[in-house]
């Protein structure tokens, strides 16, 4: 980076390492080099990503790991916090940390930095409510305007893969572009449960006519 964007990059880093500790979170900092399997038993690299990860293995001469460069930092935070953390109640955790990702056309950096906060326990909903807060404080406070909220789950996904009673290989080809047809899914779900329950709630002919001879 060039000195000017040393000085924007430098603003952003200090208003979302102060905004963080104002509300309690603490900085951690994970290993460059990540197992492979970290990422993949997680489902966090779809195929299309998985193609885009640097990998290699780190042998020791006799056999060896596949490891990777971190692609994302959520998932070695959740590592460190179950390997030394998971003993709290509640943790209240942060980074800021370079990821890795091919690109093959030569107009975007390789490198990249995310910043990123994670409430571990806590009550239910009170983690993901916090976290918006504090994403809107760092934006507010970055003099960001007309920013558009979007949240997601995946519990949500996969609940309506679930319903389609869709294949593995199904999913995979689903994956990448499942966010453009997530609405007219959802209508297709609400649509059918809705017409499961009306079958459910009118009795049939015969429990009708039933009904009338008692």
């Amino acid at each position: 980076m060039l000195p000017g964007d040393m000085l924007r990059f430098g603003r952003i880093e200090d208003t979302f390492r102060t905004c963080c500790g104002s509300w309690g979170y603490q900085e951690v900092r994970t290993p460059t080099l990540e197992y492979l399997y970290l990422f993949t038993a997680t489902g966090t690299l779809t195929p299309g990503m998985l193609s885009k990860v640097y990998s290699f293995l780190d042998w020791d001469g006799w056999s060896g790991e596949r490891v990777v460069l971190r692609p994302d930092g959520t998932i070695p935070v959740a590592r460190l916090y179950i390997d030394n953390l998971s003993g709290q109640q509640s943790a209240r955790l942060f980074y800021v940390t370079n990821i890795f990702a091919f690109e093959g056309t030569g107009k975007e950096n390789r490198e990249r930095w995310q910043c990123g906060a994670e409430f571990f326990g806590g009550a239910k909903f009170a983690p993901d409510v916090e976290i918006i807060l504090l994403a809107e404080d760092v934006i507010r406070k970055l003099g960001i305007r007309n920013v558009k909220l979007q949240l997601s789950h995946a519990g949500l996904v996969k609940a309506l893969l679930k319903e389609f009673k869709l294949s593995p290989a199904e999913i995979i080809a689903k994956a990448e572009g499942l966010d453009a047809h997530a609405q007219a899914i959802a209508r297709r779900v609400i649509a059918s449960k809705a017409k499961q329950s009306r079958r459910v709630a009118s009795p049939s002919k015969g429990e009708d006519q039933g009904e009338g001879e008692e």
